[in-house]
């Protein structure tokens, strides 16, 4: 063969080769999507549910390491309640001085004086047969969290701390209106201060509350309990403890005010010093003794 007819040959060689390579590179694309589309239809449905079974599960192991219940709780008062701020020492004199110095200070100044950790807040009861007893009212906030659905079987107080009354300074900010007691509470003087119910215009505490109440949370359900305690004996400092059910398992939830025990009294016998005021008038010194319940 002459060069001529070589050199024709190649190029009509490489043409040839180059149509063949396209061709099984679209052979190979077709073949694999028919493929595809083989495996997809027999196998995409199951794995599909597959996956969907270990999302779920993988939800549920989650919620089963986290608590199956957010659970706070904090102090609070309402508009119709006369108030005290109970001291363990007298004030100082320049605490003194800001309390007396008619004002806006003045009147915030007794829950300021409570950030420092050692003053006690407290309502007085309105009930005949106990005029003096002071309350701490906190409201429980609870959310369901769990993967099925919690059984709020139990809930008591603990006492931690039991001392004597703070007998240094007391302010009693009085009012007029008579503001109900709660109806759920804590005798903290029971060795086993569960919730009890207060009946309706009896001023002492009854039956247990989870006797005649059902509480369950499911998951994202919040509930909100609002529970007030009492001591006639002594100071306690004291956490709500919280009884659940999830299914079999059994679980203690601890709540107290965020890291720190409630704090609850009964009234001294005599204060080293007192003061009063009645809304929003300027607060009196009214020298040392008991308590006396003014709002003149």
């Amino acid at each position: 063969m002459s060069d001529e007819q070589q050199d024709g040959a190649q190029p009509r060689s490489s043409r040839r080769t180059l149509f063949l390579s396209m061709g099984a590179a679209v052979a190979s694309g077709l073949i694999g999507a028919v493929i595809a589309e083989g495996v997809g239809r027999f196998t995409s449905p199951g794995q599909a549910v597959r996956d969907d079974l270990a999302v779920d599960q993988a939800k549920r192991e989650l919620a089963r390491q986290k608590a199956p219940i957010s659970a706070n709780a904090y102090y609070y008062d309402r508009s119709d309640d006369a108030r005290l701020w109970l001291f363990p020492q007298p004030l100082g004199a320049d605490q003194r001085g800001r309390l007396l110095t008619p004002g806006l200070g003045s009147y915030r100044f007794p829950d300021e004086m409570l950030q420092t950790g050692n003053g006690i807040f407290a309502v007085l009861g309105t009930s005949p047969e106990h005029p003096n007893r002071l309350f701490t009212r906190i409201r429980l906030s609870l959310v369901g969290q769990g993967a099925e659905p919690v059984f709020v079987t139990q809930i008591r107080a603990r006492v931690t701390r039991r001392d004597q009354p703070p007998a240094g300074a007391c302010l009693f900010r009085g009012s007029q209106g008579e503001g109900e007691p709660l109806e759920i509470g804590f005798d903290l003087d029971e060795p086993d201060s569960v919730a009890r119910i207060r009946e309706p215009g009896d001023a002492n505490l009854g039956v247990a509350y989870m006797d005649r109440h059902s509480v369950t949370l499911s998951p994202g359900e919040p509930l909100s309990i609002d529970v007030q305690a009492q001591t006639e004996r002594s100071y306690c400092e004291w956490v709500v403890d919280l009884d659940l059910a999830l299914g079999s398992e059994k679980r203690v939830i601890t709540v107290d005010d965020n890291g720190r025990p409630f704090r609850s009294t009964n009234l001294a016998a005599h204060y080293q010093e007192r003061y009063y005021t009645h809304v929003t008038d300027g607060w009196t010194p009214d020298g040392a003794g008991p308590f006396a319940g003014r709002i003149d």
